[in-house]
């Protein structure tokens, strides 16, 4: 009997929540009245989560609700590493977009303590996106 397909069950599956904070620094003073941020996985280029719209003062804006995010990982068992899982952080006014940056969850899901990374918006933006990731304990095997 031919089993071509079994080397796809070997991965280690789980599913893991991701608690995210962002915070915008150097934001231009204007036309960026108030901001939000939308995670993006790049699989499907739709919309996960989204933050509320806040408020730009002094040329920062601060969440102060985090989003929660589950991502579906895949470890391969011969390595022990997870699989990639880039997740673009679009910010905007609603209409129109500041900028965007990336984020590959897949190197935060061993992480014990919560991780923090600041990201340009992009070359011809001096904007600065503060992310803030931590990994909850995951949800187990799919």
């Amino acid at each position: 009997m031919f089993k071509g397909a079994k080397w796809r069950s070997e991965k280690n599956k789980i599913k893991a929540v991701f608690k995210v904070q962002v915070q915008a620094t150097q934001v231009p003073q204007t036309g960026w009245d108030s901001l939000l941020v939308a995670l993006v996985p790049s699989e499907t280029g739709k919309p996960s989560a989204k933050t509320e719209k806040v408020q730009v003062h002094n040329g920062a804006c601060i969440w102060g609700n985090p989003v929660y995010e589950t991502v579906k990982l895949s470890r391969e068992p011969k390595t022990g590493k997870f699989e990639g899982k880039k997740y673009q952080f679009i910010v905007s006014n609603g209409s129109s977009i500041l900028g965007r940056t990336a984020v590959d969850f897949a190197e935060y899901a061993d992480a014990i303590e919560p991780c923090s990374a600041s990201l340009s918006l992009g070359a011809s933006n001096s904007t600065i996106l503060h992310v803030s990731n931590s990994c909850g304990t995951p949800k187990g095997r799919n």
